[in-house]
């Protein structure tokens, strides 16, 4: 037990760590208290048995000692004739010491406790330790697995099968009549309950609790047969029989404590309605069913915490469903069917989320295994459904839903403490998830780009507070995203920017409107461009955190810098193709000696080397650019103002050089 601070041992119980005064919460406390506890229990449980240990020894030393004196009179006596020793017991010299240990009680008693102290009780023999029993449990070897498991259940199974054949044998032979046959299976099946029992009360746990559950699996095939194969009972009734058998199913197992028991009548449960199919949908008998089923044997699971009723339960109803969306549904059924989707969905995500982190064990995150994939196969189900039914946008009403329910277990997982951190970083993120699916159902075009730059900000500074790396690659990727639909769909699609000869630069973005959308495409291209500065600064003020690195903001800074320079290349490019294409090419030469220069003054005032030499860069590209095409391009007015905006934008550069050459060579 170590803080999970400074890693140092807790050895006693105390509000704050004595290392690094870590406090901790009122719950931890009364776990390391029932630690402590325990430990100072079982230090006296162990001290206790050193104690037993060295009273062993001392036992054993004296009835060694005690033996050796044995074993000496034992010799005397046989050194002695047999015929003569009662004749001449009086007279003889030997027994004088023998009639002082006769004629007193108390001496043969005492020279064992003398004998005692002579040996040393402190080293006591190794013959106590092998005699000290062990509590381990022994684990069964292949055999006993093999003779007392397998042989069972196959012996069970080939029962269940014997049972079938003979059903079908005395049909053929016409020896039993419909009534007699299934009146001997469930005979059969009483006779396996009833002799489940004995073997158990007479202490053949397993091998009775093998025993009832296959006498259970002949009850489901009895009525199944009753049904299907002889006609005796109805759908109705037949139904009925298979639920009491669900019901005693799910008792012997509470009962009985076997979660196997419960796994069969989970089982029985759901393939009744596939045993007792007619091929004739009944909606909402099917669906309530699978419901009540779903809700009895899902309390079951949650109070013996038994999660794999949780997974087969999950598995074998969306099993089912799927099958007769396949073969029944049609748009006619969509209000019934999707209430009872988002009915399951609710049973394997909000009620397994407010028991195991609510109030049994919060910051597990066992639930997850089970509420997110229910979540997307119900989304997935629910959007082909609504996509035919009205149309995409309404989607997002249970993407918004669904959202809202993460957004809720994230709220109160944040109430649990430190304790649900993982839980809570995994629940927001799929609230985030379906969020980024809402926002291109509900919303179009360049509004997509400004919900999801946004998102993205508010997703990093929630990683960043739980120094999520998981949340952090998602934030990464949602910006990218972003960028990634704003140059290749937002610029050529929403704002009707289309691109022209892109063997020619001066080409690069043309549009005969320059003005449709033109606040829209401002603060949409603002924000991109801002995302990558909030990006940067967040990184770098959280630069000490373990996901974050020194290049992290780096790579932010750089990734604006880039943004903006083609924001600008885009916007100036499209307003002189606009209003006066002859001025594009030196207006895009000008723009660069701008950005050149300005990376070259933000250089110098940070003293950043790198930034100063991609100045450069730019400055030598501009003059390839103003030599070998503004030269041969354009006419004489605009190549002249390309030759002395660059010229003046080199000299200006040469003087910063020339003024802050210190700082410079400072560095």
């Amino acid at each position: 037990m170590k803080c999970p601070i400074c890693k140092s041992d807790v050895r006693q119980l105390s509000k704050t760590c004595n290392s690094c005064g870590y406090v901790y919460t009122d719950d931890t406390l009364k776990r390391i208290a029932h630690v402590l506890e325990i430990k100072k229990e079982l230090n006296g449980a162990v001290e206790r048995l050193n104690n037993v240990q060295g009273v062993l020894g001392r036992i054993n030393t004296r009835v060694s000692s005690l033996e050796e004196l044995l074993n000496d009179d034992l010799a005397a006596l046989t050194n002695v004739p047999h015929p003569k020793f009662k004749a001449s017991a009086a007279k003889a010299p030997p027994p004088p010491p023998e009639k002082e240990q006769e004629a007193s009680t108390e001496p043969p008693q005492k020279p064992p406790p003398e004998a005692t102290p002579k040996a040393p009780p402190t080293e006591p023999p190794p013959q106590p330790k092998r005699s000290t029993p062990e509590f381990k449990r022994p684990e069964l070897d292949f055999e006993l697995k093999l003779g007392q498991k397998w042989l069972l259940i196959i012996g069970i199974v080939t029962i269940v099968f014997g049972v079938a054949y003979f059903l079908k044998y005395s049909f053929d032979r016409g020896w039993v009549g419909p009534a007699g046959r299934v009146a001997l299976s469930y005979l059969w099946a009483i006779s396996f309950l009833v002799g489940g029992e004995s073997f158990r009360r007479k202490g053949l746990d397993v091998f009775g609790l093998y025993v009832i559950g296959g006498g259970i699996a002949i009850l489901y095939f009895s009525t199944f047969a009753a049904f299907s194969i002889y006609h005796l009972f109805d759908q109705v009734f037949a139904f009925f029989v298979m639920i009491l058998i669900t019901a005693f199913a799910s008792i012997c197992a509470l009962r009985y404590d076997s979660k196997w028991l419960a796994v069969l009548g989970l089982i029985g449960g759901f393939l009744t309605p596939m045993l007792l199919s007619t091929g004739q949908d009944n909606q909402i008998a099917l669906m309530t069913y699978m419901t009540v089923l779903n809700l009895a044997l899902l309390m079951v699971a949650l109070y013996k915490k038994w999660d794999m009723l949780n997974y087969l339960g999950f598995i074998l109803t969306y099993i089912l469903f799927t099958a007769w969306v396949m073969v029944h549904y049609s748009v006619s059924k969509f209000w019934p069917t999707i209430l009872f989707l988002n009915t399951f969905y609710a049973i394997y995500s909000v009620l397994p989320f407010a028991y195991q982190f609510l109030k049994a064990r919060p910051g597990r995150l066992r639930a997850f295994y089970i509420i997110s994939p229910n979540s997307f196969i119900a989304f997935a189900f629910s959007y082909a459904m609504i996509k035919e039914y009205a149309s995409v946008e309404w989607v997002s009403v249970v993407s918004v839903l669904y959202a809202a329910v993460f957004l809720t277990m994230a709220t109160q997982l944040l109430k649990q403490g430190k304790d649900s951190e993982k839980a809570f970083i995994v629940v927001i993120g799929k609230a985030a998830l379906f969020l980024i699916i809402t926002i291109p159902i509900l919303f179009s075009r360049h509004w997509i780009t400004i919900f999801w730059c946004a998102q993205s900000v508010t997703l990093f500074w929630i990683a960043l507070r739980f120094d999520s790396k998981a949340l952090i690659n998602g934030a990464y990727g949602l910006f990218m995203l972003t960028i990634t639909k704003f140059l290749f769909y937002d610029y050529p699609i929403a704002f009707h920017l289309q691109t022209g000869n892109l063997y020619y630069i001066d080409n690069l973005y043309s549009t005969p409107q320059y003005t449709y959308l033109i606040i829209e495409r401002y603060i949409t291209s603002a924000l991109v461009v801002g995302i990558s500065y909030a990006f940067y600064k967040l990184s770098k003020k959280a630069m000490p955190q373990r996901a974050i690195t020194s290049r992290t903001p780096v790579v932010f800074a750089i990734t604006g810098g880039i943004m903006s320079f083609i924001v600008l290349n885009i916007e100036t490019s499209a307003f002189f193709e606009a209003y006066l294409p002859q001025g594009k090419f030196a207006a895009i030469s000008a723009l660069w000696s701008a950005f050149a220069a300005a990376l070259l003054i933000n250089g110098f005032v940070r003293n950043n080397k790198p930034m100063r030499h991609v100045s450069f860069g730019l400055f030598l590209v501009t003059l390839i650019k103003v030599f070998l095409f503004d030269m041969s391009k354009f006419s004489t007015p605009y190549r002249i103002l390309s030759f002395i905006i660059l010229g003046v934008v080199l000299v200006a550069a040469s003087y910063l050089y020339h003024n802050y050459k210190d700082r410079i060579i400072k560095k």
